[in-house]
């Protein structure tokens, strides 16, 4: 059977109103984590097994009014704010009875839509002019003040906390604004007609596909700077950035095909076709982030796709031209806003235990490194490290490099025996040890260290002004003293006995030390900071377990970052915490 492509539609006809070009709905729901995993090559294919497959089914069809677009939450969960922009309004619907609870005149052709703090305002972004306006929830109080962006703003894709991302189509600029201010930021230029971008989950580097360019712009956002550009085919028009922060999956939309571009090299990695409906347009995940939500624009159908076993569940059939997403905080529905039949189409998502069968507990145990004094220690020398993993046999290791940085150190290392990346050469415990046993031994690596290039510039910077600036004199001094008392009274020290290391009152001297460190500068040092690395650490490696159930799985991190690790290990319901000390070895085995 042969099928003829639909031509792109003209202007007036992408946003069904008519004036304006088309400016489709991408990511829109505040709340989202980016996610949607993928490897270069995959192929989706519905197996026999789907016929057992959980309901996912329209159980509700809202006529709300002409081409709906953007779909957001409120924070609490229980209004769902929709940008009709064919009919220049505001609807409000309660999430649970589905009721309209009020409907507000918005001029020219609302498309992006969020909550402002406080919930007694919106701000909506007005295609057919060049505001960003606030527009309040209660009759009487005056809207205030409009921002100016340029012709053309697009959705409001959140950054981080009260930052959103806008991109404003006819001038090729990426806004960034502050919800609680309600004031502009810094601005990059980006390609031609830039569609709503998306950002890496600790908001340091966004992704803006260009529609009429063909290309997806990367900004430095933490440093200010444009990284350039990849050409990734005809009409490119949503992403989002991958788990772990690996890679950035672009939809092309005139091509029926996603590429995936790696967040670290900016090179496209892989491309998927197959299991991909006809246009898709944008990419949502579940809360529970083991499911992806494509909508086909042109099959007017949804794909639904398991990320673990990375298989199609299965395709629904929604109204016409689905356009925007949006997963309630709920996690139990999914709102398809559909400009094409004038409808919010809402899909029940059933309960997780319904949908993945129940999973043998993965078995974690934690090996604290010392990193480059492994070289010369006689007691955690490589040797010994080697030997340990060796009687621990590991179906995993989660290891201490860059998930983004993975794919090219293993390419060079498997292919050619060399180790480039300026990363993992200060690691000898990798060059020297697990990376040959990898071989040899054949387990997973998983990449879960939260250090980027982005995170260090931004922590010397501000480390040199936390030194060297008057403003910043009381703070260091307050650091300084407390850090060089805590140094002090520190009874291990420097100690490379794995014996040692590998014990509770380790942790608690560990935990001491660096408390000076984390009181005083975490916040100041931003992403970089002590416990904010170290919780961007942890996501990854709770994704990282959650991924080998039943699997036997060793975590091999700075010892310093041990005692944060445990703590949570030690509370998590979902894995067996394993005693890492009988693998060790016996003291003065090796010499």
């Amino acid at each position: 059977m042969l099928l003829m492509r639909m031509p792109i539609p003209t202007q007036a006809q992408a946003h069904g109103i008519t004036k304006g070009r088309m400016n489709p709905a991408r990511r829109v729901l505040a709340t989202i984590i980016p996610l949607f995993s993928m490897v270069s090559g995959l192929v989706f294919i519905t197996t026999a097994a789907n016929a057992q497959r959980p309901e996912f089914k329209v159980v509700k069809r809202l006529k709300l009014g002409k081409a709906p677009h953007q779909i957001a939450f409120s924070a609490d969960g229980k209004t769902a704010y929709i940008a009709i922009a064919g009919d220049d309004r505001l609807v409000l619907v309660d999430v649970e009875s589905f009721k309209t609870i009020k409907t507000i005149k918005v001029a020219n052709s609302p498309l992006g839509v969020a909550e402002l703090p406080g919930a007694k305002a919106v701000v909506v972004t007005c295609f057919r002019s060049d505001k960003l306006s606030r527009v309040p929830l209660n009759q009487g109080t005056k809207p205030g003040p409009d921002l100016v962006l340029g012709l053309g703003p697009s959705f409001l894709v959140p950054l981080t906390n009260s930052i959103y991302m806008i991109s404003v189509e006819h001038v090729d600029l990426l806004y960034l604004f502050d919800a609680k201010s309600f004031s502009l930021g810094a601005s990059f230029a980006t390609g031609k007609r830039p569609f709503p971008a998306a950002a890496t989950s600790d908001g340091r580097k966004a992704f803006v596909p260009n529609y009429d360019d063909g290309t997806v712009s990367i900004v430095d956002l933490w440093n200010g700077k444009l990284r350039g550009s990849v050409k990734v085919g005809k009409h490119p028009s949503g992403g989002t950035v991958l788990p772990g922060d690996i890679d950035y999956a672009v939809v092309v939309r005139d091509e029926d095909k996603i590429v995936f571009i790696n967040t670290a090299s900016h090179r496209v990695v892989g491309t998927l076709h197959e299991g991909i409906g006809e246009s898709p347009f944008s990419l949502v995940v579940s809360q529970d982030e083991r499911l992806a939500f494509v909508n086909n624009t042109e099959s007017h159908d949804v794909s639904i796709i398991d990320l673990e076993t990375r298989t199609i569940i299965r395709r629904v059939k929604v109204g016409k031209i689905p356009i925007a997403l949006g997963v309630a905080p709920s996690g139990t529905q999914l709102w398809v806003a559909c400009k094409g039949s004038h409808e919010v189409d809402i899909i029940r998502i059933p309960p997780a235990e319904a949908v993945f069968s129940p999973a043998v507990l993965p078995k974690v145990a934690v090996l604290g490194m010392i990193h480059g004094k492994h070289i010369k220690s006689e007691k955690w020398g490589l040797e010994q490290l080697r030997q340990t993993i060796i009687r621990f046999k590991p179906d995993v290791i989660c290891c201490e490099l860059p998930p983004a940085r993975w794919q090219r150190i293993w390419k060079d290392f498997s292919e050619h025996g060399l180790i480039k990346d300026e990363r993992v050469m200060v690691f000898p415990e990798y060059t020297e040890v697990i990376l040959p046993l990898k071989v040899t031994l054949g387990f997973e690596i998983e990449a879960c260290a939260a250090w980027t290039k982005e995170m260090a510039e931004l922590r010397r910077t501000r480390m040199r002004e936390l030194r060297t600036t008057p403003e910043h004199k009381e703070l260091y001094e307050k650091y300084r003293a407390e850090d060089a008392a805590a140094q002090k009274s520190a009874i291990f020290g420097s100690t490379d006995d794995p014996l040692v290391i590998h014990s509770d009152a380790y942790d608690e001297e560990i935990a001491v030390t660096l408390a000076a460190y984390d009181k005083h500068l975490n916040e100041f040092l931003g992403p970089g900071g002590w416990t904010n690395i170290n919780t961007a650490h942890w996501r990854l490696l709770e994704k990282a377990i959650r991924k080998y159930p039943g699997q036997r799985i060793l975590v091999t991190f700075g010892a310093a970052h041990k005692y944060w690790f445990m703590k949570r290990l030690r509370g998590s319901p979902d894995l067996e915490l394993m005693d890492i000390r009988p693998y060790l070895p016996p003291k003065n085995k090796f010499k």
